[in-house]
């Protein structure tokens, strides 16, 4: 994220409401999280210079479509063409369009003056929008005055909730270290903090979100407190995402190389990117109870795929009820149409479609969709095959405090259940702020010294087994806490 013209920040829930019904559809072309049961599993970028080739993706998001993204503002000042990152795979972008001063003591909001331009660029490229307010509200009373200063923003734009395919969200980050705004904030007041900016979003018709680094949602943002339609978008730079929050966004670096997106300077510049996690499993519905549209489109059409929904007998119109994206969509091949409700039909829903260079008069019929739809989740492997790869949870068998390092054994298993141990420990007993570490690369490597960056306290560990096979690798679940005291 970045702050303002002379600042750049550190680092960086969708508990959408399920009104909309999903489709189930495997593509070729279209990656997507594999379907089997396990604590993580591989997906890599499609950009350059991110810092990881591989990332590792939480299990909760087994069978997902991850889509790729990047959050943008003033920094990408020189000509950015948004046909060639949209053709790169840029399928949206979350861009700033107001905030707020780190360092002055008083509230000192101000307007990106780039935004409008990224906005209707990348909108008539095909990229999903969504924004962001960069924060530095110390109580709920600054967090109003900066959604109101953002929401009126928009308005004068012209931009309204039928004009976004993803939130409006607040950057929550510290800024400035001792000099910034937010020093010394508790966690309280950044909570109540958090809670007004989405109310204030969530009242005007726009879809809160709130954005945060793993560190700062733990330290200093009770979740519990949020709506459960408020948007959670979590920033680590790492290969993993460790925070316990309900995410559906991921910003995993503020690195990456993507033709088309160049910085002030007028070259590529380092570019914060994004997954972002949508369900495609069945979610029965009585809100939207039918879908109907053309799913085979020619690559002029599938630029503005077009649906129709009803809620019974009822046809709902897009830009007031529903609003359309595509994902995929710019060139031959398989991809999905994005589907996001708005007030009282709000969710989502995932309609597969295949772009075709040609189309003939069979594929100009509309079909309903709901035919998808009425499969059941547990008709996957039929889509999606499950591997038969069993992975059997491990262990701790001995541990053992020393200076400066703790020294760890876990329970051997067998050869054919798995290929290797993992150690993943921290100073906390949730075992937020967590370090994971190989104990050993084969499956009789089962004892390792883990050195730590303190002494004379607790550390908290888990471990578990992971198995490589066919080009994956899969994971056990984690074993139970336990703590040791390291000298």
């Amino acid at each position: 994220m970045k702050m303002n013209k002379k600042g750049k920040s550190t680092f960086a829930k969708t508990a959408l409401v399920f009104m909309l019904t999903l489709c189930v559809f495997v593509s070729g072309a279209f990656v997507d999280g594999p379907a089997f049961a396990a604590s993580e599993y591989k997906y890599s970028s499609p950009f350059f210079k991110t810092g990881y080739d591989t990332y590792y993706h939480n299990g909760r998001f087994t069978g997902n479509a991850i889509v790729n993204g990047v959050d943008a503002s003033y920094w990408q000042n020189k000509s950015c063409n948004w046909n060639t990152a949209k053709a790169k795979g840029v399928d949206y972008a979350i861009l700033r369009v107001t905030y707020t001063g780190g360092i002055k003591k008083t509230l000192t909001m101000d307007i990106d003056s780039k935004f409008e331009t990224h906005f209707r660029q990348a909108k008539a490229a095909g990229v999903m929008t969504g924004v962001y307010v960069f924060s530095q509200a110390k109580n709920a009373t600054e967090a109003v005055k900066e959604a109101n200063y953002a929401i009126n923003r928009l308005r004068a734009l012209g931009i309204g909730p039928k004009d976004l395919e993803l939130p409006v969200y607040m950057d929550y980050e510290f800024y400035g270290g001792r000099a910034g705004r937010l020093y010394g904030i508790k966690k309280t007041a950044a909570t109540n903090a958090a809670v007004a900016f989405c109310n204030t979003i969530k009242a005007a018709g726009y879809t809160p979100g709130i954005y945060a680094s793993t560190s700062f949602f733990s330290s200093y943002i009770a979740t519990s407190q949020l709506a459960p339609d408020v948007d959670i978008w979590c920033a680590q730079y790492y290969k993993r995402n460790t925070s316990s929050t309900n995410f559906t966004k991921w910003q995993y670096s503020s690195s990456a190389k993507i033709d088309g997106l160049l910085n002030l300077a007028g070259a590529k510049g380092s570019m914060d990117v994004n997954f972002w996690y949508l369900n495609k499993n069945n979610a029965a519905s009585n809100v939207v109870t039918k879908i109907t549209g053309r799913t085979t489109l020619s690559v002029a059409d599938a630029r503005s795929p077009k649906f129709k929904l009803y809620n019974g007998n009822k046809l709902l119109k897009e830009g007031t009820d529903y609003v359309t994206g595509g994902i995929r969509n710019n060139a031959a091949g398989n991809g999905y149409a994005y589907i996001k409700g708005i007030g009282a039909y709000g969710g989502y829903a995932l309609i597969p479609i295949k772009v075709a260079k040609k189309t003939s008069g069979d594929e100009k019929q509309e079909i309903t969709c709901a035919n998808y739809l009425t499969k059941k989740a547990t008709t996957m492997s039929k889509y999606l095959p499950v591997p038969t790869v069993t992975v059997k949870a491990t262990k701790i068998k001995s541990l053992k405090g020393k200076k400066k390092k703790f020294y760890i054994k876990v329970k051997k298993i067998a050869k054919a259940n798995a290929s290797g141990y993992q150690v993943k420990y921290s100073r906390n007993s949730d075992m937020t702020e967590s370090v994971t570490k190989t104990v050993g690369t084969k499956y009789n490597k089962v004892s390792k010294n883990i050195k730590t960056n303190a002494r004379k306290r607790y550390y908290y560990v888990q471990v578990r087994t992971y198995k490589d096979s066919g080009g994956m690798r899969y994971y056990s679940s984690w074993s139970k806490v336990k703590k040791v005291w390291v000298k």
